[in-house]
């Protein structure tokens, strides 16, 4: 038995198929069609009935079920101490640290607080459903910051701004 390389099996095997499944090309050039079963199933639109406007009343006393949540609605607000910090990560932004080793990604802080190294108490509702670029920890919606110590503000180059 002659053994083609692997290469000239693949070859012939795909040429092969490619051959077998044109053969019915010259058939539906034609209009005509091996299989008709297709086209007993589908109705046709001359044939369906139209609407008739008894059966467009809204239903009375109809039961209303709520679609579930999403997820994106507001969590209660939290308040964390930590510090924030400014990342180069996508361009640049400024995310927090919590005390506890949480992350958070900023929305809405204001350029006031935008220093890195500031020890902060922040208050803000978590919005762990929602994605960023940075995918940074959670997102955090700043509602307040309360400055706790500057000291430790350095520049976005690591040299300290005072």
């Amino acid at each position: 038995m002659m053994t083609l390389p692997r290469n000239r099996w693949l070859i012939s095997v795909t040429a092969l198929l490619f051959t077998v499944s044109c053969s019915g090309d010259d058939e539906a050039k034609n209009g005509k069609s091996a299989d008709k079963t297709v086209e007993k199933h589908v109705p046709k639109l001359h044939d369906a009935e139209p609407l008739k406007p008894e059966s467009l009343k809204p239903l009375e006393n109809a039961p209303v079920t709520p679609l579930p949540q999403q997820g994106h609605e507001m969590k209660e607000e939290v308040t964390l101490t930590g510090s924030i910090f400014y990342k180069s990560l996508e361009g640049g932004f400024y995310a927090f640290v919590s005390e506890d080793g949480n992350r958070y990604t900023l929305h809405g802080l204001n350029e006031a607080f935008q220093q890195n190294g500031l020890i902060v108490e922040i208050s803000g509702h978590p919005k762990p459903d929602m994605m960023t670029t940075t995918q940074y920890g959670t997102v955090l919606q700043v509602n307040h910051v309360k400055v706790l110590d500057a000291s430790r503000v350095i520049g976005k180059d690591g040299n300290p701004t005072h």
